[in-house]
């Protein structure tokens, strides 16, 4: 892999990873349009580090309040350690809890079809299906964008299906972000606050997928630093600017656009694998 290669992938990763049209299959795609045959599982990681740190970056305050009430609900038998999370109150408050349950429907569905998902990387075909599914979904999303519950209003049942369907989402194809957003809004949350809720989900998520996946990969990035190094600041940096767009977007009451985008890419892909054939 070239570094220029592994920055288009960058690139791709930290402009993809946010908006609702799945970093997954664009990396499948534009590694199948590189000729790289076989599954790029440890170069993943690369990317995904660098709009994990993209995440933890734009969304410090919320990430710093709910490790604080976290901290302080694990150790409240010591004063000193607890005194930075009693100014925590709502919406952050108890709001770990939820973000733990949400791991619990994705890393079943993640631990039962792992083998099904990553043979999906190598599937163009797949991958198109899928993208079209998306965008037809998001594409219905614009009659259900009118809830009005905060973070606040997130309990157990909320997080468990918002958690079952980021499992869903480890397909290459079904975007993990619009897919978690869709689901809060059809809970009835405000988007703002769906795609909040979605963000702070995604960071032990992707993190634990990392760690999973790191015991495999670490010969690849000891043996790749240039395009490992390349990939994953690329990735921070544009996945940074990203989210900040991506918001305001979602402010505006415009996120179901990103479905015709899907379609058309969905389309492209069902071409490119019909005629590589």
């Amino acid at each position: 892999m070239s570094l220029f290669q592994a920055a288009v992938l960058g690139v791709v990763q930290g402009f993809t990873e946010f908006l609702p049209i799945s970093s997954s299959g664009h990396l499948v795609l534009f590694q199948t349009l590189f000729g790289m045959k076989e599954p790029m599982v440890a170069f993943d990681i690369a990317l995904h580090g660098g709009t994990l740190l993209a995440v933890l970056v734009y969304f410090y305050r919320d990430v710093r309040d709910v490790m604080a009430d976290f901290w302080g609900s694990v150790a409240k038998k010591n004063p000193e350690k607890t005194k930075d999370a009693a100014g925590v109150q709502a919406p952050h408050k108890g709001l770990w809890v939820c973000i733990l349950i949400t791991m619990i429907p994705t890393g079943l569905v993640a631990v039962f079809f792992k083998d099904f998902f990553e043979k999906a990387f190598t599937n163009l075909t797949f991958v198109a299906c899928a993208w079209l599914v998306m965008g037809i979904w998001l594409i219905l999303s614009e009659r259900f964008q009118k809830g009005q519950k905060d973070l606040s209003c997130v309990h157990y049942g909320d997080a468990f299906w918002v958690g079952l369907v980021q499992g869903v989402a480890l397909m290459p194809g079904i975007s993990r972000s619009g897919s978690t957003i869709l689901a809060g809004m059809g809970l009835g949350f405000r988007k703002e606050t769906a795609a909040k809720f979605s963000f702070l989900i995604s960071i032990p998520a992707v993190a634990a997928a990392i760690v999973l996946d790191l015991k495999h990969s670490i010969s690849f990035f000891i043996s790749h630093p240039a395009p490992m190094v390349t990939g994953f600041a690329v990735s921070a940096v544009v996945g940074y600017l990203v989210v900040r767009w991506l918001m305001a977007v979602i402010h505006k009451g415009q996120f179901f656009v990103f479905g015709y985008y899907c379609v058309a890419v969905s389309l492209f892909s069902f071409i490119f694998a019909f005629l590589s054939k």
